[in-house]
């Protein structure tokens, strides 16, 4: 509403005031009336347009603030966003790298099993050579000695048996009979 129709609006409301109150005449309640629709209207007048410029700077700032501050907002939510969808391939390479962790070491520990059943075989196989080559040597050895021994007591009786002279002569003639008969 324009200033004109609000004092419009007081004068009357002021002269009903002034009867009731006591010894104030309309004509003074008007004037007074007048005297502070006046000061109102000068005051807008000459203030509208620094507090108007004063509240609108005021809405721009406060409109400019909360646009700031949904964009503020809006990038904190898109920057959560990157750090939870990091969060999660950062789970997934934790998770795979644990899995690649595990799987080296069952490897590893399959590896190194491996190589210690080689190692065993290896083992077992050249204490079977050796056993084999020990067992031959002591076979030959024995062989060796028995034939020795034989030999020791073939000789003895042989010694023995040929003191005898019968026995002599006739294992001269069966070596005579032996030699003609490959001869001719």
């Amino acid at each position: 509403m324009k200033p004109v129709y609000i004092s419009f609006l007081l004068i009357p409301a002021l002269a009903l005031a002034g009867e009731g109150s006591g010894g104030h005449s309309p004509l003074e309640i008007f004037w007074k009336g007048f005297n502070i629709v006046l000061f109102l209207g000068i005051v807008y007048w000459l203030g509208r347009k620094p507090v108007g410029e004063a509240f609108n700077r005021f809405w721009r700032s406060l409109s400019e603030d909360v646009e700031k501050s949904e964009q503020e907002l809006m990038l904190a939510k898109s920057d959560l966003r990157k750090a939870q969808e990091e969060l999660e391939k950062a789970k997934v390479r934790a998770d795979e790298s644990i899995a690649l962790a595990r799987e080296s070491a069952q490897a590893e520990v399959e590896r190194a099993r491996q190589h210690a059943q080689e190692v065993a075989s290896r083992v077992k196989e050249k204490a079977r050579e050796t056993v084999d080559i020990e067992l031959k040597r002591a076979k030959e050895e024995l062989t060796r000695f028995g034939m020795e021994k034989a030999e020791e007591i073939a000789i003895n009786m042989l010694r023995d048996a040929f003191s005898d002279k019968d026995l002599q002569k006739k294992y001269i003639k069966s070596q005579i009979r032996t030699l003609e008969e490959n001869k001719g």
